[in-house]
């Protein structure tokens, strides 16, 4: 799971990047459950309005009637504003109910967390963590929750892996020397 501007997910299956027959798998980030709040897709109660620094700014704007990133947000939580903690303890709780939900359902036991707004990790884990020892998944499997440990570069460094990936897989097929 990517926490950024907004939420992404990729979902990895026996060593494989899942897309699903509509390129859709993992999109986290969009599912509902989440309150009421608008979404930037026109929808509401997204996992992103809670999650993703957009969300997280709108809530922390909408206690304190300050417009904040992120990064300014997490420091005025490290420093003792409640407003500001109580935006990430919303944030943690909704990515264990995320994590939750995707262990319900694909009997997932590790997610990794990156992304900018993961960079406030010693803010978010402890709802995250608090939440998941308050409704552990029916499987009564342990979920890892970790940060990553290639921050923002997550995505970008997955994505051109993927590329890598399958541009040396087309040149075996054509018979070419791996790249």
């Amino acid at each position: 799971m990517t926490l950024g501007t907004g939420v992404g997910g990729a979902l990895v299956l026996g060593g494989s990047l899942f897309g699903g027959p509509h390129g859709a798998a993992g999109e986290i980030g969009h599912v509902p459950g989440f309150g009421d709040t608008p979404c930037t897709c026109g929808q509401r109660g997204h996992l992103e309005t809670v999650a993703g620094a957009r969300g997280m700014a709108d809530r922390y704007a909408a206690r304190t009637g300050r417009r904040l990133g992120t990064h300014q947000i997490a420091d005025a939580a490290r420093a003792g504003d409640p407003d500001a903690q109580a935006v990430f303890t919303t944030a943690g709780w909704g990515v264990a109910r995320a994590v939750l939900l995707t262990a319900g359902i694909l009997d997932v036991t590790t997610v990794v967390i990156g992304g900018g707004v993961a960079r406030s990790w010693d803010l978010l884990a402890p709802a995250v963590a608090a939440a998941l020892a308050a409704e552990p998944p029916v499987s009564g499997a342990t979920i890892r929750v970790e940060q990553s440990a290639l921050g923002p570069d997550a995505v970008a460094l997955g994505a051109a892996a993927q590329v890598r990936r399958l541009v040396v897989r087309g040149a075996v097929e054509a018979g070419l020397s791996a790249l």
